[in-house]
């Protein structure tokens, strides 16, 4: 659509406006009004044309874009769901009542409510407890998410809103940005403080901070996941 108005709308619409102009200062017999009529005539049959073609597009791809879409919330609830049981939290923080609904549109909003309202708020002290071992099941989780987002970006991209690649791209960022700690200190990063190596400095506030930038991108995560789940929603309704 950007292209169509660029090339071939504007340049009518100008030329329309020019011969209005031309016609006001020298009439010739209505000759550049007449012209400013075809002008307009060929705006709306273009505008037309495009309607009719772009509703073609999306009558033919509709149960393709339906099914990308259901891709892209279920990424979102993976992605809420690793970040959850990697923060050593059950499915005991799930609302009993809303989880045996049998609705699949209830227990979505009860996942997002959760990975706001539950997880985000607690993530910097829950990554602070992570010991060694939680810490590389914690970053091969969400490594698994990061590696989808790149598999649906690669797939169906092409089908994707701009805003919509900006989200899943910033998603798969901070997934990857959260994995930092462990990826450079594997040696820091859930060790005991009685048991953190010798560096200059405090090992001990370096831990805390990688932990509260780890849990920063959490957040983040969270709150994007949150967006993409809402956002393929609705463009489902």
């Amino acid at each position: 659509m950007n292209r169509l108005v660029t090339q071939l709308v504007l340049p009518l619409v100008a030329a329309t406006a020019l011969a209005i102009l031309v016609h006001l200062r020298w009439p010739a017999d209505g000759f550049f009004l007449n012209l400013a009529a075809g002008f307009v005539g060929s705006l709306v049959t273009v505008g037309y044309i495009d309607w009719i073609l772009r509703r073609h597009e999306r009558e033919r791809w509709k149960e393709a874009d339906s099914r990308i879409q259901a891709r892209l919330s279920k990424l979102a609830s993976v992605t809420i769901t690793e970040i959850r049981t990697s923060l050593g939290y059950g499915t005991e923080v799930f609302d009993r009542v809303a989880m045996g609904t049998g609705s699949a549109e209830v227990m979505r909003k009860e996942v997002l409510r959760v990975a706001i309202h539950v997880l985000s708020p607690t993530a910097e002290a829950r990554i602070a407890a992570l010991d060694q071992e939680q810490w590389r099941s914690f970053a091969a989780n969400l490594q698994r998410a990061s590696a989808e987002c790149g598999v649906l970006l690669d797939r169906f991209g092409h089908r994707l809103e701009p805003e919509m690649i900006a989200v899943v791209l910033d998603l798969q960022q901070h997934l990857e940005s959260a994995q930092t700690f462990w990826r450079v200190f594997p040696d820091v990063a859930g060790v005991p403080v009685a048991q953190l190596p010798k560096m200059k400095g405090s090992p001990e506030e370096m831990q805390a901070a990688w932990c509260g930038l780890a849990a920063r991108d959490i957040r983040r995560v969270l709150e994007l996941s949150t967006m993409l789940s809402v956002e393929t929603s609705d463009v489902s309704m």
